[in-house]
């Protein structure tokens, strides 16, 4: 019963002692780079065995507040830094920003739905609430259920811009239409699993997330819709290898947002995710690297 004891407070001391001596790294921000963060961070520890990554969504803005605040060790952004965001951030700290990778915002809604290809107009006039009823766009006659992110999502930031505003038809389409919002009769969620869970429960539903997450996490949940910029346009399904060829329209830049002023923690982490290795596991998991040779487009998600 000693030997037991005595071997039992060995393996407990040596988990102990294991666990305090990994150096946590705490990433933070977008919840369309969430699932695509874990998976790095997964792939991350496999390499280096005194690391451990946590990842939280919570949205772009926030990720960039708490890095601001020094709560976390890197935000992750689904958009760019505005002027003020950049001027606080430096303030307190020397800052670094790297495009990670690469990333399609789709069109999703429930697997029942018969509605399989929107244009831009279609989308925006759905989403302002010009548009109510599905058979409006070819579907069937029942009334249109929008949902939509908070205001911290930099998805939202993007897709309230390029298509309910209609930067990507010119500055002329923009100028005229850059007073639209958000139908007051948007439902809005906190993340994607929201999103997604609120969709699979209202088959009318409309909602729109991060490709990665769209066709790796929610892979058999939700259905995405092909795109077309305009009526005369292709329609095109989101897609790692349309998004390289340029052909899917709803594409935008994924960043990384660090303080380089963390030690070696971080720039072992950075150095990673940057690698050869890393850009190879971005693919995997479902989105656009942030430099991709023509050989790896193929390259399989993972499950």
């Amino acid at each position: 019963m000693k030997n037991l004891s005595l071997l039992f407070y060995i393996l407990i001391t040596i988990n102990f002692v294991a666990c305090k001596d990994k150096q946590t790294l705490k990433v933070a921000g977008s919840e369309t780079m969430n699932s695509m963060m874990r998976y790095l961070g997964t792939e991350y520890e496999k390499v280096n065995s005194n690391a451990r990554v946590t990842v939280e969504g919570g949205g772009s803005e926030s990720g960039i507040d708490r890095l601001r605040k020094g709560e976390i060790d890197m935000a992750v952004s689904s958009r760019d830094l505005n002027q003020a965001e950049f001027d606080d951030l430096r303030k307190t700290g020397n800052l670094e920003k790297v495009r990670l990778a690469y990333d399609g915002v789709a069109l999703v809604v429930n697997p029942k739905n018969v509605v399989t290809k929107l244009n831009l107009i279609q989308t925006s006039d759905i989403f302002s609430g010009k548009i109510k009823n599905w058979k409006e766009v070819g579907g069937a006659d029942a009334p249109i259920s929008i949902v939509i992110r908070n205001d911290k999502s930099g998805t939202q930031d993007y897709f309230q811009n390029h298509i309910l505003k209609r930067k990507d038809l010119g500055l002329n389409e923009f100028n005229e239409y850059k007073s639209n919002v958000f139908t007051k009769d948007a439902k809005i969620v906190k993340d994607n699993a929201e999103m997604s869970k609120f969709i699979q429960e209202n088959p009318n539903s409309i909602g729109y997330m991060g490709m990665g997450s769209a066709i790796v996490e929610n892979k058999d949940k939700l259905k995405t819709v092909d795109y077309a910029k305009t009526a005369k346009d292709p329609f095109v399904s989101p897609s790692v290898r349309n998004v390289y060829d340029r052909k899917y329209k709803l594409a935008r830049e994924l960043f990384i947002i660090y303080k380089t002023d963390q030690g070696d923690k971080i720039d072992a982490f950075v150095t990673f995710l940057t690698s050869e290795q890393g850009q190879v596991a971005v693919l995997q998991s479902g989105y656009l690297r942030a430099s991709l040779p023509e050989v790896e487009v193929s390259a399989e998600p993972v499950k």
